[in-house]
Parts: C-alpha cells; sequence; structure tokens
C-alpha cells in the first residue's frame, strides 16, 4: 500500500509541476488558491480537507 501511494504522490507532483510550468496565469490563480484554502485559520487544515472531501461526494 504504501508503494501505491508513494507512486500516485509522485505522479501527482510530476504532473502539478507540468501544469504550472505551462504559466497559465488562471491555473496557478487557481493553484495559490488551493494551496491557501488548507493553511491553518478559523478551522484546522484535516478540518478543511474533510469538508472538502465531503463536498466532492455530493
Amino acid at each position: 500500500m504504501t508503494d501505491t501511494l508513494d507512486a500516485f504522490r509522485h505522479h501527482r507532483e510530476k504532473l502539478n509541476a507540468a501544469i504550472l510550468a505551462a504559466g497559465n496565469l488562471e491555473i496557478n490563480r487557481f493553484f495559490a488558491l488551493d494551496t491557501r484554502t488548507y493553511e491553518a485559520g478559523a478551522l484546522p487544515a484535516k478540518t478543511k480537507e474533510l469538508l472538502g472531501l465531503v463536498a466532492s461526494l455530493v
């Protein structure tokens, strides 16, 4: 299981780097927004992750 998760993370990092390398302003802004969304604030980051997961299932 660990190998599969590591492979997924590596693949995702590789694709994210390729997307960001394209230099598309809108996509870069979306990635920045996504990163800032999960920073600690009024709600802990783990709670935000869970809420995001639930919202994606609806």
